[in-house]
């Protein structure tokens, strides 16, 4: 008679250990995507005093994150509890006036911006999952 052995334990701890990197990578990539998100969308803002460029951040995770540390934190996105989402913004109370009723040609920054940003985020993504072997 055969006698077989149950490897349940080992399989489930393998699978919970590969959740856990796929996590990790995830908030790696998703952080690499903000700041880039962040650096194209400061590019593309409108500057009259810098209020309204300085004020670009992320969020991811319930955290707000702020590449360059500018100082007007009153400014930056409000916190969102959305997970493993990173949203990219400004918390301006003029942002969306630029946005729409510009006349001065700026118009449709952030609209640009994250056109601009979809293929590199799509590529950032690839190569993060990639670089940790998936």
């Amino acid at each position: 008679m055969v006698r077989f052995t149950s490897n349940i334990k080992e399989i489930n701890k393998n699978l919970m250990d590969l959740v856990k990197v796929v996590a990790s990578t995830n908030i790696q990539a998703l952080t690499e995507v903000g700041e880039r998100g962040v650096g194209i969308l400061r590019r593309n803002t409108p500057v009259k005093d810098g209020r309204l460029r300085n004020s670009m951040s992320y969020t991811l995770n319930g955290k707000v994150f702020d590449p360059l540390n500018a100082k007007n934190d009153g400014d930056k996105l409000r916190v969102s509890n959305k997970k493993d989402r990173v949203i990219i913004g400004t918390n301006v109370v003029y942002g969306p006036r630029v946005e729409y009723l510009a006349k001065n040609g700026s118009a449709g920054y952030m609209l640009r911006s994250y056109k601009q940003l979809k293929p590199i985020a799509m590529k950032v993504m690839k190569t993060v999952f990639r670089r940790r072997g998936f």
